[in-house]
């Protein structure tokens, strides 16, 4: 297939998968009040707890502007494919591609971009209301070309997420089941992406590992871009590890999806 006809088919999936989320609005209304909630309660307690004199070494600026754009950044750049390519390998449903054209992987991500367009449509309105709440307490009066990289941060965290599940799922071509290695991994990554507490409240001494470790390109870079004090400097080291791991774990994610592939003995295949 040339590169315009892999496009096309892209486009194509793209479209039908987002016929498919506008049939189900409720359902993602839930899921985007999920994913807004959290962050609410989580700014609210932070903030308590400055107010009771709690000696962060941020301020309630920091934090209620982190909980408000991580609602955004965290939908932006999440992904759920890991589970859905488990299953496929699986039960044998992987065949009724390999027999196409174009790769299941095309369908995966075309999943996530609709998805995730549809999400916003609803997402953003409830996030402006909690970014009103909080109005007097957030500063993003960021220059323009730290929102710029910061946009490229987002794209990029949303490739290395796509591309740990794909190398997770790919996993089932040798292993029966991946579902554990996919919880331990969600939620080892909730806690290093700084989605359960920001980075920058860990301990002193474990601020070296943090700022260096994979997960926290997928979600918190982006946001110390544009609301931390980093460095141009530290940005600039910070782009050059998030540009590392993208390029390590889209080859990681392709070298196991084509050898598993290729010793592939499911039903039907």
């Amino acid at each position: 297939m040339t590169l315009a006809q892999h496009s096309r088919l892209l486009r194509r999936l793209i479209a039908l998968n987002m016929a498919v989320s506008m049939a189900y609005p409720f359902a993602f209304f839930c899921y985007m009040f999920g994913a807004v909630f959290p962050p609410l309660i989580a700014a609210l307690v932070w903030r308590a707890a400055i107010e009771s004199g709690a000696a962060l070494p941020v301020d309630t600026s920091y934090l209620m502007s982190y909980f408000v754009l991580m609602a955004v950044v965290s939908m932006l750049t999440s992904s759920w494919l890991s589970g859905f390519l488990a299953n496929n390998i699986r039960n044998g449903k992987l065949s009724v591609w390999l027999a196409r054209p174009g790769s299941f992987l095309y369908e995966l991500v075309a999943n996530n971009i609709s998805e995730k367009a549809f999400k916003s449509l609803i997402l953003f309105p409830m996030v402006a209301g909690f970014a009103w709440l909080f109005r007097d307490d957030i500063s993003i009066a960021a220059p323009a070309w730290r929102w710029g990289i910061a946009a490229l941060a987002i794209v990029m965290g949303a490739v290395i997420a796509i591309s740990l599940d794909v190398a997770e799922g790919s996993l089932a071509f040798w292993i029966d089941d991946v579902s554990g290695l996919v919880k331990a991994r969600t939620l080892l990554m909730a806690v290093l992406a700084g989605a359960v507490v920001p980075l920058a409240l860990f301990p002193e001494w474990a601020q070296g590992f943090l700022m260096i470790q994979p997960f926290r390109f997928i979600l918190s870079f982006p946001l110390e871009v544009v609301i931390g004090d980093l460095t141009g400097e530290e940005i600039a080291t910070g782009f050059a590890l998030q540009v590392t791991y993208t390029v390590l774990f889209v080859g990681a994610a392709r070298w196991l999806w084509t050898t598993g592939k290729r010793s592939y003995a499911a039903v039907g295949a």
